[in-house]
């Protein structure tokens, strides 16, 4: 099982990253009629994408330009947007004396509903960690948690209280929801956790579709058990996915790394936190309602990025007012959930800065992460980027890096920061999917892409490969001053924050403790070769 949650995880980041980044799919039956303009900005929501098809830009698009749009009912069809759609035109949404709206042409189809925030605004003013003329993504905020939470039998780990969120469901249709500590210091960090991704029946095999699964490994390597999930000491809709639950194959361990309360070692001990169980198979950014996959004939409830906006919505109300700065950090599936959300976030919590560390789900460029493999993965699982990254949407799928350009135009001060195994097997593992042009992309498992890369090696994405994305990434980003990295020697393990060895010196004679400490307090290192 160890093989196929490294699989899941890694893969599922990746892919998700560049899914994300590469395609919204906004479909229409005609020409959007030309409206009134807006001035100051327009909604994001609606349905329909204006005039045009195609993938091409067109003439109202999302991006700044002489005056607001406010999407409508008409245009467009094909892929990507056309004449009022999300790139770049002559009348974009920011600010202006004027612009086009496209009308009520059409009969488009849900152009601008993400979620369930259906009301985006270009913010003209921005604030102390968004520029001016970007989308606000922040979702509808929610009553405050009441401190209470649900009863759980075993009881939740010690400091930990678990709360299950209204209309948040996992991809078996199950309740989903989040742990909270509440620490001594006016802090906070979101954590995400991983499992594996569901991209066709034997990958979904070995991803947890509720709170109450888990994965039968530690998801530490790709050798070892390949027992798929299994469910835990607590019956439905109990959460067996907990602070702790892959420290070790136990699955009942007191938490470590970053989860530890108890550590003194630990830079975040004392601040409040919230663990996020993983069961979307999306790696926290579907938001695709029965959706479906090759060799599963069920609907899958692919809505994690819907969960986060929920969350959030509910985390910020209790937090924004009590804490100085949040860190949103998580490892695998969680890793990519990090990146793929941390606009959203951000945006969310406003004035208060967030800082990400992305443990071991690192976005590549197109060179190093397959295109096809992209597009599969952003169509299935219905990944909606920022409508304003026009540099997101390739026509071929590809792209996913494009959206840590745009992250770092939109949010000029914040800092991410990236920790993975040089050559990750697991993450390796799911790539492979994608090798060959995806030609056994339907019909690939965690298992026989393993056996069967003993007799043929090219089955399996290269390790020297995988290296090179990562040196190059660190190659684009490190001049900024902005971009942290610790990288270390090896194929496994695969995942580090949440283990027993964030507090041992794994790369570069430092450990994953101080570099992760340093880089929280504006120390921004590149550890490791």
């Amino acid at each position: 099982m160890n093989v196929i949650q490294k699989l899941e995880f890694a893969s599922f980041f990746t892919a998700l990253l560049a899914l994300h980044c590469a395609n919204e799919t906004i479909t229409g039956d005609g020409p959007g009629n030309l409206g009134p303009g807006t001035a100051g900005g327009f909604s994001f929501g609606g349905n329909g994408a204006g005039g045009g098809s195609g993938n091409a830009p067109g003439g109202g698009g999302y991006t700044p330009g002489g005056g607001g749009s406010n999407p409508g009912a008409g245009g467009g069809s094909g892929n990507a947007p056309g004449g009022g759609g999300y790139t770049p035109g002559g009348g974009g949404y920011s600010p202006g004396g004027g612009g086009s709206n496209p009308g009520s042409g059409g009969g488009g189809v849900a152009g601008g509903s993400v979620g369930g925030n259906t009301n985006y605004v270009v913010d003209p003013v921005g604030n102390a960690n968004r520029a001016p003329g970007y989308v606000d993504l922040s979702p509808p905020m929610g009553a405050p948690l009441d401190g209470v939470g649900m009863t759980l039998n075993p009881p939740a780990p010690t400091g930990w209280v678990y709360y299950q969120i209204d209309g948040s469901k996992c991809r078996d249709g199950s309740p989903a929801g989040f742990f909270v500590h509440t620490g001594t210091v006016n802090n906070l960090m979101i954590y995400l956790e991983g499992g594996g991704a569901c991209s066709n029946n034997g990958f979904c095999n070995f991803n947890p579709a509720s709170v109450t699964s888990v994965l039968a490994g530690d998801g530490s390597s790709v050798l070892g058990s390949a027992a798929g999930t299994g469910v835990g000491a607590r019956p439905a809709p109990q959460p067996n996915q907990q602070p702790g639950v892959y420290t070790d194959l136990s699955h009942t361990a007191a938490p470590a790394g970053v989860l530890d309360i108890s550590n003194a070692q630990n830079p975040v001990k004392d601040w409040s936190a919230v663990y996020v169980p993983y069961c979307t198979g999306d790696v926290h950014y579907g938001k695709k309602p029965n959706g479906t996959v090759p060799g599963l004939a069920t609907p899958q409830q692919f809505v994690g990025g819907t969960n986060m906006e929920l969350f959030i919505g509910r985390i910020v109300p209790t937090f924004k007012d009590k804490v100085q700065k949040v860190v949103l950090t998580g490892s695998s599936a969680g890793g990519f959930g990090t990146a793929l959300n941390f606009s959203m976030v951000q945006d969310a919590f406003g004035d208060i800065p967030v800082i990400a560390v992305d443990d071991s789900g690192p976005p590549f460029d197109d060179q190093y992460m397959p295109v096809c493999m992209q597009k599969k993965w952003r169509e299935a699982w219905g990944f909606q980027l920022p409508p304003d990254c026009a540099e997101c949407f390739q026509t071929n799928g590809g792209g996913m890096l494009h959206l840590a350009d745009f992250l770092m135009k939109k949010h000029p001060k914040a800092n991410i920061a990236i920790i993975s195994t040089l050559q990750d097997e697991v993450i390796r593992l799911f790539y492979s999917v994608g090798v060959k042009n995806c030609t056994s992309y339907d019909t690939a498992d965690p298992v026989g892409l393993t056996i069967g890369q003993v007799a043929d090696p090219t089955v399996m994405f290269a390790a020297q490969t995988y290296q090179d994305g990562l040196m190059d990434l660190r190659t684009k980003y490190q001049a900024t001053g902005r971009f942290a990295t610790y990288y270390i020697p090896g194929p496994t393990p695969h995942q580090h924050v949440f283990r027993p060895e964030f507090y041992t010196a794994t790369a570069g004679g430092e450990t994953e403790a101080a570099w992760f400490g340093k880089f929280i307090n504006g120390t921004v290192e590149t550890v490791g070769n």
